[in-house]
């Protein structure tokens, strides 16, 4: 029991209150939505009548896609939580209209009312999760989602009863159940504001998905094929269409058969509030305690049949003896299961379809064939009722029909489950990094254990890593006898699994393989004794830190590094640093390595010493891990080592990553290395990528400010980073006046090109010259990109993507048409020094504009070489130079002295170069 409530609430540390507060929301969530949802089953009940009941059903399914298609378009033009807020004040405003419109006793105000509620329970639920998706990362899902899950089921529970108690015993009206919920809805707008600022302070260093991965839209008529060329698609098709129709069956029945006990309006209400309150309960239980052994003891077949199973014995008590009784077991059978039970079962029926087809298809089963058979449920319905005129006994027998059928596709679903699995594991196209539900059935178990046995390796591998992420099982004699294969992968990861599902009664087979052949068999091999060895964790660190095979040694230090404790690291003494760092055979650059782990893991501060001398190891894998090491510990002693390390191709990403884990401390100092133009300019360009990795707004501010202040390589670098965190990071603000003026420079270093280009034909023939007209047109190509970035600062980043790969096309239509939708785009003030640069005009026309936009005269050749040598741009400043000399001008001849003795070395160095060739 111990372990099972420690897999339910495994958060961790830094995890608690993000958590408290999205279990805190869907808590009220679920209990606003049963506030609502007995209202409009009492106000409908009462007001209208339970035979509308199979027309309200169609109603709703026929809302709900238009619904859904608004909330679609609006999902691509809001950041999420604008679009939350966005949704709750238009919820709150659509209560209080609803709370008026009841008091005038219409009708269609009801019809209204329940289609409004159906959909507010999908629609809330739906963006809760998303966030919770946003919010958690899939490692943290697996933990977390299920106690979110459960929040949600305390919450329809309390939600239930306190309907109940509220309008039985302080005498408050059904209709009034509205303002309660506003309340409610207020403070979960104040806690997704909480939990999206503390999402937006911790997300420092997790990459999101960039915002320019364009999911494409699916054509219909392919979702279909899909769904038709799959038998086992077509049979969870068919399973989930039975499921709600039966549902919509059986909750006209419930509905009917309450409302013919409870005449009063207040005492319905009461009833159903608590018969949800205590439904939500049922489920938890089921969920808790039941769910996860009847799983594993019947698998995915057997439970997929408990439901129909279960409404079958209802729905044949209802034809006996009709009546509040069969009324509500029936009931409660179908909404406890099928939250719980049945719909762990029916994703388990996902797993071994591929990602690409389970994206493909999933929505369209979950929300499309849901919602049309719920409706052709109140089609059929109203035949029963209106039409034939059947009595809510009679209604049982076509209930039984439907439950065969769904019977009989449960049976078939069954076999075709495992055959699915089992080509799946012959494919490898199972994604268990995708599932929030974790395998636990007896079938699929046996399945993947069998597998073991297979004579391809591919499989056995493959099954070992499928196998561990099972919950709980017992390995037995296939694992072991996995522990002498002759592949050295399947060995180690075998030893994997018995360190994760094994016991001390496997050390003896594992204590062989201490003298393995291969590294990682031996590290294995000790991470597993470490865990299960004869003394106790700490000894057996010890006792393999001391062990004189270095390998072993070494091994051991990569298990301390993964799974230490901090009374273990008290055993990594100076003695013991000092024999690592001295240890010349074959694995001694893997010990140095593993020791630079641990110096990340351990911040003493007179280890200083040891992490600056492995940053100079001749093992490239060995400084990575001391960079890492520093990023881990965060200490700013080694920040000018890192920043070094940034000049360095073969540590660049790295150094880049372990700086970016310092987070927001360090961008002052990124700020300072950045604009000092006597350090290295590898190091300067690498700083805006450092700084695209803290997506902070502090960080946005920095760059922007930058954008004026740096040279035009540089400054491509900042405008790329900037681009990176508008694409990836929506919450982030960017100040459109700065970027506009930074736009307008940008137009203005354009034209100042094209009007020295335009000086060409004056340039003395020679390789000198080509070689400046080149680097003119490839700066004014880079100006191009750089208004272009800077414009999708401002305006949407694929819009202004799009426009550009229009322009630079160099075909007429595309041009034209990328023309006319930027002038719909731009504001008229950006539009007039933007146009001119794109409009299929003379270049004269371009420059006389330039002229009368920035009150500019032309130049002649002297001062464009002049302009350039001058300028910040150190490439075109060396072409001008080189080709200046031969134009032999006293005045280009003194600023090519001048230059000869400039800090940056490209221009120094040209200089010297160009006065040596002139003597």
């Amino acid at each position: 029991m111990r372990d099972f409530f420690k897999s339910i609430l495994d958060i961790r540390k830094g995890e608690i209150l993000i958590t408290f507060l999205m279990f805190a929301n869907y808590y009220l969530i679920l209990m606003t939505y049963y506030f609502l949802k007995p209202a409009r089953d009492s106000l409908f009940l009462i007001k209208v009548s339970p035979e509308m009941l199979p027309l309200v059903f169609i109603i709703t399914a026929l809302v709900t896609a238009p619904v859904v298609s608004m909330y679609s378009k609006a999902s691509r033009s809001f950041k999420l939580n604008r679009l939350i807020y966005l949704t709750y004040l238009i919820i709150i405003v659509n209560l209080v209209v609803l709370r008026w419109l009841v008091t005038i006793n219409q009708n269609w105000v009801y019809y209204a009312f329940y289609t409004w509620v159906s959909i507010f329970g999908a629609l809330t639920t739906s963006q809760f999760w998303l966030l919770a998706n946003a919010v958690f990362n899939a490692a943290q899902a697996k933990r977390i989602f299920v106690l979110l899950g459960l929040g949600g089921i305390v919450g329809a529970f309390t939600g239930g009863e306190v309907t109940g108690i509220i309008v039985k015993n302080f005498d408050v009206a059904t209709e009034n159940l509205l303002l309660f919920c506003i309340g409610l809805l207020v403070i979960c707008g104040v806690i997704i504001n909480v939990v999206w600022s503390i999402k937006k302070r911790d997300d420092q260093i997790v990459e999101k998905t960039p915002g320019r991965l364009r999911e494409g839209r699916e054509n219909l008529m392919r979702v279909f094929s899909t769904v038709f060329q799959s038998r086992h698609l077509l049979l969870i098709v068919g399973i989930v269409a039975m499921t709600m129709m039966v549902a919509s069956f059986v909750d006209f029945q419930f509905k009917t058969v309450s409302y013919q006990s409870f005449s009063d309006k207040s005492d319905l209400t009461s009833f159903l509030g608590k018969f949800y309150g205590r439904l939500s309960l049922v489920s938890l239980v089921l969920q808790m305690v039941f769910a996860y052994r009847i799983i594993r003891f019947l698998g995915v077949g057997g439970v997929i049949m408990f439901l129909p199973l279960g409404l079958m014995a209802g729905s044949v008590f209802m034809f006996l003896a009709p009546g509040l009784t069969a009324a509500v077991l029936l009931r409660g059978t179908d909404g406890s299961i099928k939250y719980s039970l049945d719909k762990t079962g029916r994703e388990l029926l996902f797993l071994p379809l591929s990602l690409e087809v389970k994206k493909r298809t999933k929505i369209f089963i979950d929300m499309f064939v849901d919602r049309w058979f719920r409706g052709l449920a109140g089609g059929l319905l109203l035949l029963c009722t209106l039409v034939l005129q059947l009595s809510v006994k009679q209604i049982s027998l076509v209930v039984i029909g439907l439950l065969l059928v769904w019977l009989v596709l449960t049976v078939l679903m069954r076999r075709e489950y495992i055959n699915s699995f089992r080509r799946a594991i012959e494919k490898r196209t199972i994604d268990f990094d995708q599932l929030r539900i974790p395998i636990n059935d007896r079938s699929t178990i046996d399945t993947l254990l069998k597998l073991l046995e297979s004579g391809n390796t591919r499989q056995v591998v493959y099954a070992l890593d499928t196998l561990s992420h099972v919950k709980k099982i017992s390995p037995g004699d296939r694992v072991v006898s996995l522990l002498s294969h002759e592949s050295s992968e399947v060995r180690s990861k075998a030893v994997e699994l018995l360190r994760m599902h094994g016991s001390a009664e496997q050390s003896e087979q594992v204590e062989r393989l201490l003298s393995d052949s291969d590294l990682e068999v031996r590290r294995a091999a000790v991470h597993f004794l470490i865990t299960y060895g004869r003394a106790d964790r700490h000894q057996n660190f010890r006792r393999f830190l001391d062990n004189e095979d270095t390998s072993i040694k070494f091994a051991a230090m990569a298990c301390l590094v993964e799974d230490g404790r901090e009374q273990d690291y008290e055993l990594i003494s100076r003695s013991f640093i000092n024999s690592v760092l001295d240890s010349n055979d074959d694995t001694g650059a893997e010990g140095r390595r593993q020791l630079a782990r641990l110096m990340g893991k351990m911040d003493v501060p007179e280890y200083k010493v040891y992490i600056e001398r492995l940053l100079e190891d001749s093992s490239l894998d060995v400084v990575k891990a001391a960079i890492e090491a520093i990023g881990n510990l965060r200490d700013r002693h080694y920040l000018p080592l890192l920043l070094e390390k940034l000049a360095d191709r073969r540590y660049r990403v790295v150094a880049r990553n372990a700086l970016a884990q310092f987070g927001t401390a360090i961008l002052g100092t990124l700020h300072d290395y950045l604009m000092d133009e006597k350090v290295e300019y590898l190091i300067r360009a690498n700083i805006p990528r450092v700084m695209k990795l803290i997506p902070d707004q502090q960080t946005v501010d920095i760059l922007t400010d930058c954008l004026e202040k740096m040279p035009p390589a540089l400054k491509y670098e900042v405008v790329k980073a900037l681009n990176s965190l508008r694409t990836r990071y929506v919450d982030l603000r960017f100040d459109s006046d700065e970027l506009e003026t930074a736009l307008i420079h940008e137009t203005r270093s354009y034209y100042e090109i094209l009007q020295i280009l335009y000086l060409r034909d004056r340039f003395i023939d020679n390789p000198a010259s080509k070689l400046l007209q080149k680097a003119l047109v490839e700066k004014q190509e880079h100006n191009l990109e750089r208004i272009f970035r800077l414009l999708g600062l401002v305006y949407p980043p694929d819009d202004i993507y799009n426009a550009y790969l229009g322009i630079t096309s160099g075909k007429k239509e595309l041009h034209a048409n990328a023309i006319e939708f930027l002038d719909n785009l731009l504001r008229s003030n950006i539009k007039k020094y933007i146009f001119p640069i794109l409009d299929d005009i003379s270049d004269e026309s371009i420059l006389r504009k330039a002229e009368s936009l920035f009150k500019v005269s032309r130049k002649d050749t002297i001062d464009a070489l002049a302009y350039l040598i001058e300028g910040r741009d150190s490439w075109l400043s060396a072409c001008a130079i080189y080709y200046s000399i031969d134009v032999r001008s006293d005045r280009l001849r003194q600023m090519t002295e001048k230059m000869a003795n400039c800090y940056d070395p490209i221009i120094r160095e040209t200089a010297r170069l160009a006065l040596a060739r002139t003597g």
